[in-house]
This record gives structure tokens, C-alpha cells and sequence, in this order.
């Protein structure tokens, strides 16, 4: 098996926890790359993460990839990250949380110190100013002590004055010979509003239409940031081993046409699943729930991601037509298959904020927006009924966020997925299916299993050859 060598200058960006600017101060250093250096950006980030690679990319006009080693094995690891940043000058992986922030406390599952320990990689601390100056070397001197991480640089963030980080950078520049300081976020109202949080997270570039707003901001501060310490840590990174070169996908022996829901209130996609869906499709059709009135007639299979159609639940129930229409496919017969937020999409009605909003009508059920998260983390899943995505039997990695609550009412639906870690509908069960349709509220990341690889053979083999087998 061949083995290759390959260096690439890369940078981790971390911090001792969650919501201390980890993405602000990523997008500050891709924006002043590429715009000073005129370099080439590849980002990735750490975890099952829609949200924070749709700011990546707006930055990079990159794909922004996931790396999580939940989901993906060291070799898949390695193999993905050159896969993805090997015509790139320079390669940038936002974290997840603090470094040594785990969903399991017991074990690493998850962890970003597991990803800067496989890809050799230095890392950069981002460190909230707000309420502290002096403490923050201490801060920094534990976190590398504690886990011997290779903490290479340390960027400051909502910093008031210039004063203050004039203090912060001489008690590092002071404690520590082998840690750079490296610049500065500036504290802004405008870049508090553009990051702002909700329930799930960040609000997609997509949806929130904030992708000038953003850039213009951003370039703004990148002048706070020293640039040329910073390339010139990336290029410390250590050699990669690698065994072969790129990240393969199975081929698909037939063709099929595929429609995917990608607007405003669908926008939980993987690259990775748009990608396939392209290379298995003879035709791929994008649709927008709220704008469009019918699915075209020679479509195969219609593919509905995640995202927040609660939010925008009165929109959707208002184009008629186009709920109509995908009845009328689900009906006829037409594959249809949905996670998370497609699968509200195909309930009876969304409720949300004391408001009941109509869907499509193919589950016979009501789903409930909640204000606390049911379902939030890795799934590990046991097909045990033949579904478009497998057979039965198949054991299968994943993960779900979701707010919401389904109520089931349906006697023609089989479920099929159990669930030896997450939520999904309840129970410790997920996957619903009914005759061609369907849905679960996992997620699946093609490179941990390749459903939509299965899901076109199977419409293959039942529709277009029809085999059940």
C-alpha cells in the first residue's frame, strides 16, 4: 500500500471553552491570508458542525470540511484533511468548544486536542479578555501543561482598548519563550450582532443574507492581527504520513435524478452530500421550499437536509403548491429521504412559538418546537427493518441537534433505526419509514458511511429494475 509524505502549513484555533471567538478570530486570520499574502485558504472544522463552515466558506469560497474523530478513524482523518487542502497554500481548523471539551468526560470522543494530536498540528489559543489581564498567562500556562499540547500562539479577543492588550501582551510576552502573542479581536456591537447565537448556534450565512456584512467587518480587524507570526508558525507543522492520497467514494452503477431542498429553511447539507449527490445524479434539480411550486416530473429521488423551517414555518405553509407537490411525489411513489428538519418538513404541522403551521402531510404526526434541546449529540444506530439507507443489521454512526418533539400518529409507518446512543424520536428509537419515504432525525456524514451511495442503488434496484433485493 503506497504511504505519502506530505507537508502542509496548518494552524489549529482553540480556546479553554465555547462562545470566546474561535470563529471570528479563524475568519480574521483566512481574510487577512488571503488578502494579504494572496494565499490560498483551506479550512476545516472540528465536529458535526453545519453553521460555522457556512461563515468559512464565505470567507475562503471554499468548501469549509468536518473532521471528527467520533465519526472518522485517524487514517480517515489524515487522508481527508490532504485530501481536501493539498491544492491549498495553507490550511486553518477551527476546534469545537475548549480543547479538552468532550461530550464524554470519561473518554476523548469528540475532542480537538484527538485532531491537533493526528495532524501534528500547532496550536493557537483564543482567550476572552473581558474582566482579566495578568490571569491570562496562567490560563495558558495550564492548558499547555495540562495536556503537553504544542500551544504555539495565543490571539486576544474583545479587547477594549489598545492599552489593555498592551498589558496582555507583555505578561505573555514575559511568562512564556516558546508561545507568541499574535493580535487582537477588537470588541464590536456590529460583530456581536453578525455572530449572534440561537438556538443551535450561529444563524446560517444562507438564511441570515449577512455574507458582505461579514467580509467588509472582518476586514476591518485584520490589521489587529500579526500575520506574518502567524504564517510563520503554520510552517513549523510537522510532516503528515498518509496511505494513498485522496478520500474515495463508492461509484454508483446507474444514474438517477435528484431533487434537493436547499433555501432559507434547509441549509444543513455536508458539501460531501451535495457533491455525491451531483456525481450520482443524471440531473440535479435545486429546489427552495418557499419559492418553488412544483417538483419536476422526471425527478427520482427528493433529498431534504436539516436546518430551521420552525423559523421560517409561515413561509413554507403558505406556498400551498409546493406542499401539494411533494404529496402528489410521495404519492405517486417518488423516494423522498429527509433528516432532522425534512423530517418536520414532512409532518402534519410544525408548532412553534403558540402557532401551528401546516407541512406536508405525508407523516401522520405534529411536530412541537420545545425550548430546550431533546436530542444534542453522537448517535451510534442499529438498522433492523431493509430501508433505502441499508439492511438490517448495519451499524452506523451519526449525530442530531434538534429542539423539537415528534407526537406519531401514523399506523403505516415502520421505524426502523435503534439507537444505542442519542435521542432521535424517543425511546431510543429513529427512523421512519413509509412506503418510498424515509426520514430520521440522525445525521449522517458520508465519509463515516455513505448513505447516499445506498439510497440511489436502492432506487435503482426497485424502481428502475424492479428488484427488492
Amino acid at each position: 500500500m503506497k504511504l505519502l509524505d506530505v507537508d502542509i502549513p496548518r494552524l489549529l484555533i482553540t480556546a479553554p471553552r465555547g462562545k470566546t471567538g474561535k470563529t471570528i478570530t479563524t475568519l480574521t486570520i483566512a481574510l487577512a491570508l488571503i488578502s494579504k499574502y494572496g494565499l490560498k485558504v483551506q479550512t476545516f472544522k472540528i465536529g458535526p458542525d453545519f453553521i460555522d463552515p457556512t461563515y468559512h466558506s464565505t470567507i475562503t469560497s471554499r468548501p469549509c470540511r468536518n473532521l471528527d474523530p467520533y465519526l472518522q478513524n485517524p487514517q480517515k482523518i489524515i487522508n481527508r484533511f490532504i485530501t481536501y487542502s493539498k491544492d491549498s497554500d495553507i490550511a486553518l481548523i477551527e476546534g469545537v468548544f475548549g480543547i479538552y471539551d468532550s461530550p464524554d468526560i470519561e473518554t476523548q470522543i469528540g475532542e480537538t486536542e484527538i485532531i491537533a494530536r493526528i495532524l501534528k498540528t500547532p496550536i493557537i489559543l483564543v482567550i476572552d479578555s473581558e474582566r482579566i489581564n495578568k490571569s491570562i498567562a496562567a490560563i495558558v500556562k495550564g492548558f499547555k501543561d495540562y495536556g503537553k499540547m504544542n500551544i504555539r500562539g495565543v490571539v486576544i479577543t474583545n479587547i477594549v482598548k489598545e492599552s489593555q492588550y498592551r498589558k496582555i501582551e507583555k505578561i505573555i510576552e514575559k511568562s512564556f519563550k516558546d508561545i507568541e502573542i499574535l493580535g487582537y479581536i477588537p470588541k464590536s456591537s456590529k460583530l456581536e450582532e453578525l455572530f449572534k447565537y440561537r438556538h443551535l448556534g450561529l444563524v446560517p450565512t444562507l438564511e441570515s443574507g449577512t455574507r458582505d456584512l461579514i467580509y467588509d467587518s472582518l476586514k476591518k480587524v485584520i490589521d489587529f492581527i500579526d500575520i506574518d507570526k502567524i504564517v510563520k508558525i503554520a510552517r513549523e507543522a510537522e510532516t503528515l504520513r498518509c496511505i494513498g492520497e485522496f478520500e474515495i467514494f463508492e461509484n454508483v452503477l446507474r444514474k438517477i435524478n435528484i431533487g434537493i431542498i436547499i433555501d432559507k429553511s434547509f441549509t444543513f447539507y455536508y458539501p460531501e452530500v451535495i457533491e455525491l449527490c451531483i456525481n450520482y445524479s443524471n440531473k440535479m434539480y435545486i429546489l427552495d421550499s418557499m419559492e418553488n411550486t412544483s417538483i419536476p416530473t422526471d425527478v427520482d429521488l427528493l433529498v431534504i437536509g436539516g436546518g430551521f423551517p420552525e423559523v421560517w414555518a409561515e413561509y413554507i405553509s403558505s406556498n400551498k403548491p409546493f406542499l401539494k407537490s411533494v404529496y402528489k411525489f410521495y404519492e405517486k411513489g417518488g423516494f423522498i429521504y429527509a433528516e432532522c428538519g425534512g423530517l418536520m418538513f414532512l409532518t402534519d404541522c410544525i408548532v412553534y412559538g403558540g402557532d401551528c403551521y401546516d407541512m406536508c402531510k405525508i407523516f401522520e404526526a405534529c411536530t412541537y418546537m420545545l425550548n430546550r434541546p431533546v436530542g444534542h449529540g453522537y448517535v451510534l444506530a442499529e438498522i433492523v427493518d431493509r430501508i433505502p439507507i441499508g439492511s438490517p443489521g448495519k451499524i452506523f454512526r451519526g449525530h442530531e441537534f434538534h429542539h423539537s418533539k415528534i407526537y406519531l400518529k401514523d399506523r403505516d409507518v415502520k421505524i426502523c433505526l435503534k439507537l444505542y446512543r442519542g435521542r432521535g424520536i424517543g425511546d431510543g428509537r429513529d427512523g421512519l419509514l413509509k412506503y418510498n419515504t424515509y426520514a430520521q432525525y440522525t445525521h449522517i456524514h458520508p465519509s463515516s458511511y455513505n448513505h447516499i451511495y445506498h439510497i440511489v442503488n436502492y432506487i435503482v434496484n426497485v424502481k428502475l429494475l424492479g428488484s427488492s433485493n
